[in-house]
């Protein structure tokens, strides 16, 4: 993390432009769970207009890494103060133009999100609250019947119980603070592992693109709980 040596201009904006910044829409679509995440062009558009009224602008440095991409987040202040968010590194999927290409976009969009607090929206709400379709006697017509959840062999049951597990692990990997502690919650979990990989491939491996899959967020884990004192975990802004 670098500031300059007096910013009291930029924190004063940040303070202000901060809850203003609202969700990003999901719009793209990740095939493998059949759901929706926000883009990178959604993630920036939810955040400009807040800095824009405040007189700031963010800026993404990419830095020469072997083996991937790695992305400084830097907000400025128009008085010419600026802040960085850190460095976020993501390693390529492949060894060629797509597979840096797809790591600096995931970069990029994690980058903003992280620092500027960006959730996506969640619209599966907006079902709930439709009207029922009625037949021509004003009874609510008679809906098909839903086909049954495909059904999974080990500790998760269907695909909706892993997508929950999914999102679970994913937090508690982020969660763990050295290697002991990863160690020891892989170990709990080994069987919901084991059977991502073997059911859920899709899920483990990622598409090759933005969606990276759970054997990426692992290796995460382990790359972060051995360098204990990354910039991005002693940043104020994340917890550190």
């Amino acid at each position: 993390m670098t500031t300059t040596a007096k910013a009291s201009g930029l924190f004063a904006a940040m303070a202000k432009a901060f809850p203003e910044i609202e969700g990003a829409t999901k719009d793209s679509n990740n095939p493998h769970f059949k759901s929706k995440y926000a883009d990178l062009s959604s993630v920036s558009d939810a955040i400009k207009p807040a800095l824009t009224r405040h007189g700031l602008f963010f800026g993404q440095i990419a830095h020469e890494q072997t083996g991937g991409v790695c992305v400084e987040t830097i907000l400025c202040h128009e008085s010419g103060e600026s802040f960085s968010f850190g460095k976020l590194f993501v390693p390529a999927s492949k060894n060629d133009a797509q597979g840096y290409g797809s790591a600096l976009t995931y970069a990029r969009r994690y980058g903003l999100m992280t620092a500027f607090g960006v959730c996506p929206e969640d619209d599966d709400g907006n079902a709930a609250v439709r009207a029922p379709v009625n037949d021509r006697n004003g009874e609510p017509a008679t809906k098909p019947a839903r086909p049954k959840p495909e059904a999974l062999t080990g500790p998760m049951k269907t695909r909706a119980e892993a997508r929950s597990k999914y999102g679970e692990i994913v937090r508690e990997l982020q969660a763990c603070a050295d290697e002991d502690q990863l160690t020891a919650y892989l170990d709990t979990v080994n069987g919901e592992i084991a059977q991502f990989e073997r059911e859920l491939p899709e899920a483990w491996k990622g598409d090759g693109a933005d969606f990276k899959g759970l054997r990426w967020e692992i290796d995460q884990a382990r790359i972060a709980c051995a360098q204990p004192d990354d910039s991005w975990k002693n940043n104020p802004l994340n917890g550190g």
